[in-house]
């Protein structure tokens, strides 16, 4: 099990995040829902121990350790002066990762320099590099965003077979995807967070705009 409590996260005596609790029971597709500045990215962060909160994250009854969660921020950090295929050596190297998996969830280009690839290409590349790994929960901010439809199809297909064994966590301003495949999603706003069930999905938009 999946637990996520934040008493409070502030920056700046601000305070983003306030009384948070999530309780994810069972692997399956989760989605994370906010309009911009609501909290999602810094809710990830909070989870992944890359920024200080009053809570506690856990997983299995213990701590949450970063060894055991994939993190794709929105816009991920690549070393645009390598090729795709000494990326992915390097972040096999840098995870420290036993993998050889040659078969690559998307087609790219491996030997051309990443800085010449086009926004989508170097989404393709990183997404490519993170997944050589297995993990038990697998957090993407935004993974859509700068994918065509096919690439979105093939993620979406590969996230749903990763979820029969592993939590997925997902931000997205693309609401369709999320209704058609989220066990439930949670939605952020005033600091706040609610969560909707599969037959309360409809409620979702009302919720976000009122």
């Amino acid at each position: 099990m999946l637990d996520i409590s934040i008493s409070k996260k502030e920056f700046a005596n601000k305070i983003i995040l306030e009384n948070i609790n999530i309780e994810i029971h069972k692997n399956g597709i989760y989605g994370i829902v906010g309009k911009n500045g609501e909290g999602k990215t810094t809710l990830f962060k909070c989870m992944l121990s890359l920024t200080s909160f009053e809570g506690k994250i856990s997983f299995e009854n213990e701590a949450l350790k970063s060894q055991k969660a994939l993190w794709c921020p929105t816009e991920p950090a690549l070393y645009e002066e390598l090729t795709a295929t000494e990326f992915y050596d390097f972040y096999r190297e840098l995870t420290s990762s036993t993998s050889n998996n040659s078969k690559m969830l998307f087609d790219v280009t491996e030997n051309q320099l990443i800085k010449n690839f086009s926004t989508g290409m170097k989404k393709k590349t990183y997404l490519n590099a993170v997944f050589q790994n297995e993990y038990p929960i697998y957090i993407l901010d935004e993974p859509f965003n700068g994918l065509d439809l096919e690439a979105n199809y093939i993620l979406v297909q590969y996230l749903k077979e990763k979820s029969k064994s592993s939590i997925i966590l997902i931000s997205s301003h693309i609401l369709e995807i999320l209704y058609a495949n989220c066990e439930s999603i949670f939605v952020i706003k005033d600091k706040k967070i609610v969560n909707f069930q599969k037959s309360d999905f409809q409620k979702i938009e009302e919720k976000l705009f009122q």
